[in-house]
């Protein structure tokens, strides 16, 4: 419990130390040649989209939306986005990064109007020839996706502005010609805007070591060992204050494979645990399998696929705090039609399980299991070397086992995921790069 409190305590100064370090490292760029390094290296950007969204909330087929306290299901809404992108060669070392304002404004759901940003910055470090990694920081503001929140008939659905913030290091070394060796430390902040949501609030920090043989045609396995400290806001259980921090360890094996020059395969196994610190929620404890492979196939120039299947917990920044087990596949195709027209999809299928969690919603069931069906096109189309412009298609279908609790309970125990829905979204826009 100590070490978890400890890691957790670190892992807020990664935001600073990562900040520091990049811009140190600034200091060192050649002022005679400062200039010159960014020409051609730094790009402005101003982008138009609009979109039409028929299911806004994400709400039952079967849901009016006056039920929620909304006053339409489906609606457009345009956004204007500001940015720029730099990446700036220096010697072996390379910064990149990125920034862009997003400002949305909706036709008819005006209460959801936000302004949100996107940066990144990242330092591509090399010593020697044997020893590289990365540094660097991303921070998101964005409003949650209501595909995760649902009412049940009390008014209670708002814009949640959720800030995400995560600093990263990683290192890989080659012991020896044949012997590589890969480490990493990340902590990832996740900050609800809305008070009602801000019990699913978290912090973890993350750190990972492998050890790998590569071949001379880069083929490598090898084993891997990964930790994830978390830590959501305590929760008030009676007159109990109850800390949700858990610890969550797992090991396994990891392979990258060339069979051809068209074709790559990675895959990961791992045995994962999952303990919490407070002894009255051990009930909660989780051990058990994990697994994802991912086969990259490009028998062109102009068509390449790739096929994900994996058993997996699902990623904090899709789907909250709550503790979920996805199990799926996807294929991503994509075709260079012309020089100036590209096409790509994604056909994805998903089954989550829900599994017994302190963070998870009021209200949510433990054996509760969720289908979820998803498809997707975009085509790109650049008539000039400065403009893009982009149509969008999604289709989305979501089943479940949960019934919701009648009487709907009081808020904020009124949020729980929605038991079913359908949305269609489709979205055109225009780049303009300077």
């Amino acid at each position: 419990m100590t070490a978890i409190r400890g890691a957790q305590g670190h892992a807020g100064l990664w935001f600073l130390i990562v900040g520091g370090v990049i811009a140190v490292a600034g200091l060192f760029l050649p002022a005679a040649k400062a200039f010159a390094l960014w020409d051609d290296k730094l790009t402005l950007f101003a982008e138009e989209k609009a979109t039409r969204d028929d299911n806004v909330f994400r709400i039952s087929k079967n849901t009016a939306p006056e039920e929620i306290g909304a006053s339409s299901r489906g609606d457009t809404y345009r956004t204007t986005s500001l940015g720029l992108n730099f990446d700036v060669p220096v010697s072996r070392q390379r910064f990149q990064g990125a920034f862009v304002r997003n400002d949305t404004r909706y036709d008819q759901l005006t209460g959801l109007d936000f302004t949100g940003h996107e940066g990144r910055a990242t330092w591509l470090w090399q010593l020697g020839n044997d020893a590289s990694g990365q540094l660097g920081y991303t921070e998101n503001l964005t409003l949650a996706s209501f595909a995760n929140i649902v009412s049940f008939k009390n008014p209670q659905i708002s814009p949640d502005p959720l800030k995400t913030r995560q600093a990263f290091f990683s290192a890989a070394y080659l012991v020896t010609p044949r012997w590589r060796l890969n480490a990493g430390v990340s902590g990832l902040e996740l900050t609800n805007g809305d008070p009602a949501r801000r019990s699913l609030d978290l912090d973890v920090l993350y750190t990972e070591v492998a050890l790998s043989y590569v071949t001379p045609a880069n083929t490598s396995a090898g084993l891997s060992a990964r930790t994830e400290d978390g830590r959501y806001p305590k929760n008030l259980v009676g007159n109990i204050l109850v800390d949700n921090a858990y610890r969550q360890t797992s090991a396994g094996v990891v392979a990258d494979w060339t069979p051809s020059g068209a074709s790559h395969l990675s895959v990961r196994a791992d045995r994962l645990s999952r303990r919490y610190a407070d002894m009255s929620l051990q009930t909660f404890d989780f051990v058990g399998h994990t697994a994802r492979a991912q086969y990259d196939w490009k028998p062109t120039g102009k068509l390449s696929l790739a096929a994900v299947a994996q058993r997996d917990i699902f990623p904090y920044q899709d789907i909250g705090s709550s503790f979920v087990l996805v199990k799926g596949v996807a294929l991503r195709p994509a075709l260079r039609v012309t020089e100036k027209i590209d096409v790509s999809g994604t056909l994805d299928y998903s089954i989550r399980e829900f599994l017994p969690s302190p963070g998870q919603t009021s209200g949510s069931s433990t054996s509760r299991t969720d289908r979820v069906k998803s498809v997707a096109a975009t085509l790109s189309y650049r008539p000039a070397r400065a403009l893009t412009l982009l149509f969008s298609a999604q289709r989305e279908a979501r089943s479940s086992n949960f019934v919701p609790p009648d009487p709907p309970p009081p808020p904020p125990a009124s949020e729980v995921l929605p038991v079913d829905y359908v949305v269609n979204v489709f979205s055109v826009s225009a780049r303009i790069a300077f």
